[in-house]
């Protein structure tokens, strides 16, 4: 039996990356699309959507032939639905067939970088995260594991972003900010200097609205 690709949420992300890859013959030639994995077992997928939701993350058993790629945009419930999977030993693939990806950059397993996002050189992208389209990450930048970089978003050089931050839509990143763990950046934000962990940030220039709970 050949690999199963299986993707860890149906919602409006799991939809997106399932169309990604429906698209992309270099993903048929080496997996079947089986379907989604889903924490909500009364959710509806649209009836043109020949794949079903075949389980619960926090409890499927993985097979041999089953691979995974998370598609879950909370950085927090994207971690909790993975962690389990992997204690069980499971197997997860990165997509980077259509980005840009330059020399000397290291991408995390389980990692989507969507159509048209740009990765210069140097970098280290972590595990599990999402890169949305037209995302532009500058050279020597770090982001670290469970992060969602919403679409348009631009990271300068040497930008350090921790683990589990959520970078909204259009928001644009200083060169050498860092970004401290499960900080928020608001959408259109415009981000010159460093952000505390589990900082809110929103405007231009970003200033903090909140602290979320670690």
């Amino acid at each position: 039996m050949g690999k199963r690709l299986i993707i860890i949420g149906a919602g409006g992300l799991g939809r997106i990356v399932y169309d990604a890859l429906l698209r992309d013959s270099s993903v048929h030639a080496q997996f079947s699309l089986a379907g989604f994995l889903d924490t909500r077992a009364d959710l509806s997928l649209p009836p043109d959507l020949d794949v079903p939701i075949l389980g619960n993350p926090l409890t499927w058993q993985p097979g041999p032939e089953d691979i995974f790629i998370p598609a879950v945009g909370n950085p927090q419930w994207r971690k909790n639905l993975v962690e389990p999977l992997i204690l069980k030993g499971a197997h997860f693939f990165s997509y980077t067939c259509a980005a840009f990806v330059a020399s000397r950059t290291t991408i995390g397993e389980g990692a989507f970088l969507t159509p048209g996002a740009v990765i210069s050189t140097d970098c280290k992208i972590g595990a599990f995260g999402y890169c949305d389209t037209g995302v532009i990450v500058g050279h020597d930048v770090e982001i670290g594991d469970h992060c969602m970089i919403g679409a348009m978003s631009f990271l300068s050089g040497g930008v350090c972003i921790g683990e589990g931050v959520a970078i909204h839509p259009r928001a644009a990143i200083a060169k050498d900010v860092r970004i401290g763990d499960g900080a928020v950046i608001g959408i259109g934000s415009v981000v010159l200097r460093d952000v505390s962990a589990h900082a809110t940030v929103l405007g231009n220039p970003a200033r903090i609205i909140g602290v979320n709970a670690p």
